[in-house]
């Protein structure tokens, strides 16, 4: 291997824009430095550094007023899932007389919420910003309505952490952002389609659920994940039809807090145990608080309020 073949190879690791911009002109001055192990160690840092400063949009390479626009779009299509699991809820709401009776620990009557959801969705197909903002805040008080009524049936079903997260930050797309209009110029029709599709699948996923024990206790228990996974697979999918990728891949991540919010809470619980139940505020941080900075942090808000802190 020739060392012009060599530190290619090495630059191969910088993101392609990078390359196109200032590619020849480091392999230039590689090639004329006739350096050792220190400037590849250098360029491997130096594609490490460049990768986690985009990863957190330290660059300000990234418009976050796009990227909430197609969270503004596609979340409440993906918050559609969030009703799969729960459908037979809604016998037992109008049995069971609502909120008044008490409900079986194992079920949460959220229903409504996710009917509210079906109307933002509507709404935001339609470009109705302004009134799919108003009932998106809607979805979200009748969603913490709920988690305050049923604490108890919420510790056992923790997955929804995820869905409210993404209920609030599609909320807070669809009032301070663009909207959906602009959304649908950057995912086109075929993102609006793929995520659709991802609902469907995922929907298809918990029909089949029971069906898995037959397959064993293990594929029981992987059915919930896949059904997520499929839902945020078909967002994510979506997201690749944004022209510029950085500001996809940053709507991606947002729009998988479902994803993120189950594996951080998952992995709180076997770290942590049962115990972490005993004290509801320290749970309640936790669980709400780590995926909401991690979200955070991968938009770049985080650095912006410590650069505009004073010194």
């Amino acid at each position: 291997m020739t060392r012009e073949q060599h530190y290619r190879r090495l630059l191969a690791l910088y993101p392609s824009d990078h390359r196109r911009q200032h590619g020849e002109e480091m392999l230039g001055v590689l090639l004329a430095a006739h350096g050792g192990w220190r400037d590849d160690l250098d360029l491997v840092r130096g594609a490490a550094a460049l990768h986690l400063r985009r990863t957190f949009n330290m660059d300000g390479g990234v418009s976050l007023r796009d990227a909430m626009v197609v969270v503004s779009l596609l979340g409440p299509i993906l918050l559609l899932s969030g009703a799969a699991p729960d459908l037979h809820e809604i016998a037992w709401w109008f049995k069971a007389d609502g909120l008044v009776a008490v409900v079986p620990y194992e079920q949460v009557p959220d229903w409504p919420a996710w009917a509210a959801w079906a109307v933002v969705a509507v709404l935001t197909l339609f470009g109705a910003r302004r009134p799919a903002a108003a009932m998106a805040w809607v979805a979200c008080a009748v969603h913490l309505t709920i988690i305050s009524a049923f604490p108890i049936n919420y510790a056992a079903n923790y997955e929804n952490t995820g869905l409210l997260l993404l209920g609030v930050f599609t909320t807070i797309g669809l009032t301070w952002s663009a909207g959906p209009a602009r959304g649908k110029e950057l995912v086109g029709r075929r993102g609006i389609w793929l995520a659709f599709g991802g609902v469907a699948l995922s929907t298809l996923m918990v029909a089949m659920m029971s069906a898995l024990y037959a397959l064993g206790f293990w594929a029981y228990l992987l059915g919930p994940w896949l059904a997520w996974a499929t839902f945020v697979f078909g967002g994510c999918l979506a997201c690749r039809r944004v022209p510029d990728r950085r500001t996809g891949r940053h709507a991606a991540f947002v729009l998988a807090l479902p994803l993120v919010s189950n594996l951080v809470d998952y992995g709180l619980f076997a770290l942590l145990g049962p115990p972490l139940f005993w004290t509801p505020s320290v749970t309640t941080a936790l669980f709400y608080g780590i995926p909401t900075l991690m979200v955070l942090a991968g938009l770049g808000i985080l650095g912006r309020i410590r650069r505009s802190l004073p010194n």
